[in-house]
């Protein structure tokens, strides 16, 4: 009894195998996650930066987040400002951008050994683009071609 319990054991093992070997994984799924997050963070360093140094866009980006509780000021804890249009255009790109390129890229297999290190670099630079006397320089020269630079 015990012996035929382990012949259809084996046999169950084999055929989970065999159907796990069948399915193709792909990494495009995962890269693009990956570069969906880092899009969503860098659209939040940038409205960071853009809504602190120009006024006039900052009434814009705040105005993208009104739906938000306390964007306003009602409640109880005051008013958390344009942090609520920069939080609503972030979570904007990261979920857009991860719906296109999981679309595109579902069935695509990319290459981690080459693409782990420029996704790190390119979260190192946007961790760089936290620290204010390097940004700052480059934020209100690019607001000053625009015509929305503070004096």
């Amino acid at each position: 009894m015990n012996n035929k319990s382990n012949s259809n054991q084996h046999s169950q093992d084999t055929d989970l195998d065999t159907l796990q070997s069948d399915i193709p994984v792909y990494s495009g799924p995962i890269v693009g996650a990956t570069l969906s997050a880092l899009l969503g963070f860098l659209t939040l360093v940038i409205s960071h930066h853009v809504s602190r140094l120009t006024k006039g866009l900052d009434q814009t980006i705040h105005a993208y987040g009104h739906w938000i509780p306390g964007s306003t000021g009602t409640g109880p804890d005051g008013s958390i400002g344009s942090y609520s249009g920069k939080e609503t255009l972030a979570l904007f790109v990261w979920f857009t951008t991860w719906l296109i390129f999981h679309c595109l890229w579902r069935k695509q297999d990319f290459s981690l050994r080459a693409l782990t290190p420029l996704l790190i670099g390119t979260l190192f630079f946007l961790m760089l683009g936290l620290f204010h006397p390097l940004i700052d320089p480059v934020v209100l020269f690019i607001a000053g071609l625009f015509g929305y630079a503070s004096p």
